[in-house]
């Protein structure tokens, strides 16, 4: 009775012994695995953390960007009122110098009438003196004699008076025409030198004008090309303002992209890459590229000007393949990406395929590198057919020549 006493009671130490060396096991292992939920909880939130970081950059971005389309267009205004007030001087110096030049052709035209009048009065003075030369010549050559014959053939002293009288008024006629036609040639000549003098002063005005206009042109063509460097840096402002909008777009369909994933994953974040290989060179059929990561001027309007991958120019239709295992994390169309797909290959690592002509995969889907998982197009904003291949880490793009080389 004893012993059974003794062996009940051992039996109880034991398995409480049992007990209490189980139970710190069993609460380690707990403990392990809250500590590891914790950490995947905590890569959750530093992905989404460093996507929402990401984004605020860019809205910061994009708000500089809005900020210079805004002082460029004002810069524009400017320059156009300018200019605008240049053509109205030079409209202005084109209606002064129709009016000089409707003043000097009817200066010339007045000058024209002049000349011929100076000529005619020249001639009939010069008529006027050769016929009183004649006169006077024959005159002296007939000398007393002609005055003799004159009072010889008299009929009596009334006739030769008026003989004589006659011989008087044409000398007196002689001198006064004579006399009338040198003032009339003054006279004439001072209107010539007059109109000439009028006219030496309109061609001044006019070649003063027209140095003046010379000058409104070029001044315009200096505000004509200080308004296109302004319309083009607008262009290419409203082009980055443009590219960094899509590119928060962008950023927040990541940020929804990479939400929905994890928790879709619910915890089971672990790297699917195969560490015995590297990634995979995305497409196959070429290696030529056309844009590499970084800064770049934008190639088209809506493009981005600060290249978040590397675009890899190809035919149309060619093979896109998995960088690396995965599981398709979407497959759909964006008005700047166009067809594209993103692979989750976990740890918050996502490859991203833009600009796609076509599908071969569809989200949810595991793949293996090398799997073909689209076709090379230019779908969204795009020049033409090419893969833009990015990589994105903790929701965060970097540089994809990091993971893959031709």
């Amino acid at each position: 009775m004893k012993f059974k006493r003794i062996k009940n009671f051992i039996c109880i130490a034991l398995c409480g012994v049992m007990v209490l060396a189980s139970s710190p096991l069993s609460y380690a292992t707990e403990k392990e695995e809250k500590t590891e939920e914790s950490k995947e909880e905590k890569k959750k939130t530093t992905s989404l953390e460093a996507a929402t970081a990401e984004l605020q950059k860019m809205q910061e971005a994009l708000k500089g960007a809005k900020e210079l389309v805004n002082k460029l267009k004002g810069s524009e205004k400017e320059a156009k009122e300018k200019i605008e007030e240049i053509q109205n001087q030079i409209e202005d110096v084109d209606d002064a110098l129709k009016k000089l030049e409707g003043s000097i052709e009817e200066t010339e035209a007045e000058i024209e009438k002049t000349k011929k009048e100076l000529e005619a009065a020249e001639a009939e003075k010069d008529r006027q003196y050769a016929d009183m030369k004649k006169r006077i010549r024959f005159m002296y050559v007939n000398g007393d004699g002609y005055y003799l014959e004159m009072l010889l053939g008299s009929t009596g002293v009334a006739n030769l008076m008026n003989q004589v009288q006659y011989i008087e008024s044409i000398n007196q006629y002689d001198r006064s025409k004579m006399d009338e036609m040198i003032e009339i040639v003054e006279e004439i000549n001072d209107i010539k030198a007059v109109l000439e003098e009028e006219m030496a002063k309109l061609e001044e005005e006019k070649k003063a004008q027209e140095e003046s206009r010379a000058a409104l042109e070029e001044l315009e063509n200096v505000r004509q090309k200080e308004l296109a460097g302004i319309e083009s840096e607008l262009v290419d402002a409203e082009s980055v303002a443009k590219a960094y909008e899509e590119e928060v777009k962008a950023q927040n369909e990541i940020i929804s992209q990479i939400r929905a994933a994890e928790a879709k994953k619910g915890g089971g974040s672990a790297s699917k890459i195969d560490d015995r290989y590297g990634f995979l060179w995305p497409c196959p059929s070429s290696t030529r590229i056309s844009s590499d990561y970084g800064p770049r001027t934008a190639p088209t309007s809506g493009a981005s000007s600060n290249h978040k991958g590397i675009d890899i120019s190809a035919s149309h239709g060619a093979p896109i393949v998995a960088a690396q295992n995965g599981t398709v994390a979407v497959a759909a169309t964006s008005p700047t990406a166009g067809n594209y797909v993103m692979i989750d290959h976990g740890a918050g690592l996502y490859t991203v395929y833009m600009h796609c002509s076509g599908f071969a995969v569809s989200a949810g889907q595991d793949v293996i590198r090398g799997d073909t998982i689209a076709y090379v197009g230019s779908t969204g904003v795009s020049t033409g057919n090419h893969l833009h291949f990015a990589v994105s880490v903790n929701g965060e793009y970097t540089n994809p020549w990091g993971y893959v080389s031709q």
